[in-house]
């Protein structure tokens, strides 16, 4: 073989190990970008149940609050940042339960919006907050207070 031949060879085995890395690394840097979006911080901060456990949640609870997320939306990431402190500071980890409906095919339109906080009184849904309106923690704490989750 000649010397060029050899050469544009090793150049175009060179190029395709390259482009296979890259594409190799793209995949998996996509899988992680889904796993961080298929899981939440809030889990950290609030017990986190299933969709389908919402009716049993609230017969055993009669007047719970549940915070309605989404991991991979913008506003509701934008949202929990200011809603964990509020919860470190006022101790509300028992006082709410966390659904995050990334990913969910859910039909009742009630839990189809993220972020957002659904108030039940005697088993019924008396209050819904769409967190995108509340603009800072001490909005976040006002909203609580009037509807009694948090004590002066």
């Amino acid at each position: 073989m000649k010397e060029k031949t050899k050469k544009f060879i090793l150049l175009v085995v060179i190029c395709v190990v390259t482009l296979a890395v890259l594409f190799i690394a793209l995949k998996l840097n996509e899988n992680r970008k889904n796993d961080i979006l298929s899981t939440s911080g809030m889990k950290d901060y609030l017990t986190e149940i299933k969709y389908e456990e919402i009716s049993t949640h609230v017969i055993e609870q009669p007047n719970a609050v549940v915070y309605v997320s989404s991991s991979s939306d913008d506003e509701s990431l934008s949202f929990e940042k200011k809603f964990k402190t509020v919860i470190k500071k006022y101790n509300l980890e028992n006082e709410i339960i966390y659904i995050n409906i990334n990913g969910e095919t859910i039909i009742d339109p009630v839990y189809q919006y993220a972020p957002e906080l659904i108030f039940y009184e005697g088993g019924e849904i008396s209050d819904i907050i769409d967190c995108t309106t509340i603009k800072n923690s001490k909005d976040i704490v006002k909203e609580l207070k009037e509807r009694g989750v948090i004590s002066d």
